[in-house]
């Protein structure tokens, strides 16, 4: 092995976050929406209540009719633009042009800092972009073409962990559309991310070896997120020192561990504790989705490798059953991946190479649940 395979892989984070940089030259890209369009479109800016923040966000809704069934989109993890756009691909432009032709009323939205959006993002967590979301919402209950008891969210990936958020502050949400949303904690989510690629690469002992050190620093920072960043780096180099004492030399030497010292442990570990990534690892969505009431429509691609569909589909139907909600509806999609297109090599690296952006069945099924549980 040339390299260090506990290296950190943060396929949650770190993909989406690079992707765009690496995008390379344009790539055919058939589905996304060309002018002239059929229906209204409005690029629109507003701000929070302080004015500390300002978002600008595209609105689309039919030409005809007085008030529609509206969606908010939240983009995942990272800085995105209001298109979602990852390698020329633009998912959320291609959901808002069917769902807005199919009647359908849908804004999306910049995140901070990127398109016409403006804001800190120093020490941001989700729960300051699910702030940003109800200024969203309150920008479009100003909206004459809303229906006001109408709104709902789509999210994809941290947008769909966003998504119940909203519901805890706003009851009268009047649906959920996750689309690769998170059911357990960011810990157990980077547990599988980090790990899951080095099943080949080592053997089954040193595998396991370097599963329950990455086990244990993840939860050490999910139990202690509350303390200084430096309490926790020390408690990570304890831990890492009581790990290496129980392991064999060909384990350690396999690993790399042989030469790796705790200081040097810590810093590798250390992006891990930036406020987004720490408030991520140690949240369990539960606490949220198991509150909330409105329908739900749950969605993932059964080939995902970033937010795992047999991992969190059933943990989110599992709280949402504790919630008492009657309205919820799950679906995992064979041979589509995290940004639901269909995959080949399934792999990350793949989604600049397919031509798809967003697999016209998941799009169809998100149409037909609005038309049925929502109008």
């Amino acid at each position: 092995m040339k390299k260090n395979i506990w290296l950190c892989i943060f396929c949650f984070v770190a993909t989406l976050l690079s992707a765009q940089n690496n995008a390379g030259s344009k790539k055919n890209r058939p589905q996304t929406p060309q002018a002239p369009f059929d229906y209204r479109v409005d690029s629109v800016e507003y701000d929070n209540a302080d004015k500390t923040i300002h978002l600008g966000a595209t609105f689309t809704y039919p030409k005809t009719g007085k008030s529609f069934v509206t969606a908010v989109m939240i983009t995942g993890s990272g800085l995105q633009d209001r298109d979602e756009t990852i390698f020329d691909h633009k998912p959320f432009a291609v959901i808002a042009d069917y769902l807005t032709r199919n009647g359908f009323a849908v804004l999306r939205v910049d995140d901070r800092n990127m398109g016409k959006s403006k804001g800190d993002i120093k020490n941001v967590t989700s729960l300051d972009f699910a702030d940003d979301v109800m200024t969203s919402i309150s920008y479009l209950l100003h909206r004459k073409e809303v229906d006001k008891n109408k709104i709902g969210v789509i999210g994809h990936s941290e947008g769909g962990f966003i998504s119940p958020i909203i519901y805890t502050k706003w009851p009268k949400l009047a649906f959920i559309i996750s689309l690769a949303g998170t059911g357990v904690s960011g810990a157990e989510i980077l547990l599988r991310q980090q790990t899951d690629p080095v099943k080949n690469l080592v053997d089954s002992a040193s595998f396991h070896a370097f599963y329950l050190l990455t086990q244990k620093t993840l939860q050490v920072i999910h139990d202690n997120s509350d303390k200084p960043d430096s309490i926790v780096l020390n408690m990570i180099k304890k831990s890492y020192v009581n790990w290496k004492s129980s392991q064999p030399d060909t384990v350690l030497i396999t690993l790399h561990a042989n030469v790796a010292t705790p200081e040097m442990y810590a810093r590798q570990i250390s992006p891990e504790l930036q406020s987004w990534l720490k408030y991520f690892i140690a949240t369990d969505p539960d606490q949220f989705w198991q509150m909330v009431k409105c329908p739900v429509l749950a969605l993932n691609g059964e080939k995902d490798i970033q937010v795992y569909a047999n991992q969190n589909i059933p943990a989110i139907a599992a709280s949402l059953q504790k919630a008492g909600d009657k309205h919820v509806t799950t679906k995992i999609f064979p041979g589509l991946n995290h940004l639901f297109q269909h995959c080949t090599k399934c792999t990350v690296a793949e989604y600049k190479e397919l031509d798809e952006t967003f697999s016209p069945e998941v799009l169809q099924v998100m149409g037909d649940w609005l038309k049925k549980n929502i109008n």
